[in-house]
């Protein structure tokens, strides 16, 4: 992993934890677009992260604590497939703790699951659930 700020640092270990799921995740490994490309088919989830310092300061230094929230939009054909999307992220992420060199890290935390959303038109369908995943971390030990 390059040496970046602890926003990115979460982000990559959050996805890693992700993507050992057996499920398309987006933005796809190696990076691009956090966009879905035209023509997916679901099932499929697609990530977006939030970092903030819950110190105050900079965000990119790595003496502060951050917390990230995920927001992940876990599509499917229909209720069923959008649930087992759900499912799929909460087996990843719920109450493990990611290794980040240089970071002492909480175990991931579940925050919210809004209601579902349909596309239109109705022929057409998808339902998105968005759940809300929260990881903090830290400063690592000086030695370790």
């Amino acid at each position: 992993m390059a040496d970046y700020g602890s926003a990115q640092a979460d982000a990559d270990a959050m996805l890693e934890l992700l993507r050992s799921q057996p499920i398309t995740v987006y933005p796809p490994e190696g990076g691009g677009p956090t966009t879905v490309p035209v023509g997916a088919t679901p099932p499929y989830v697609s990530v977006h992260f939030v970092t903030e310092n819950i110190d105050g300061g900079r965000l990119e230094t790595r003496s502060t604590r951050t917390r990230t929230r995920a927001y992940v939009h876990c599509v499917g054909a229909n209720d069923i497939s959008a649930r087992a999307m759900v499912d799929a992220v909460s087996a990843a992420w719920l109450d493990v703790r990611p290794v980040i060199a240089g970071r002492t890290c909480d175990m991931i935390r579940h925050e919210q699951t809004r209601e579902a959303q349909p596309t239109e038109p109705v022929a057409q369908t998808t339902v998105t659930l968005t759940a809300i995943y929260v990881l903090e971390t830290g400063p690592g030990v000086v030695g370790s």
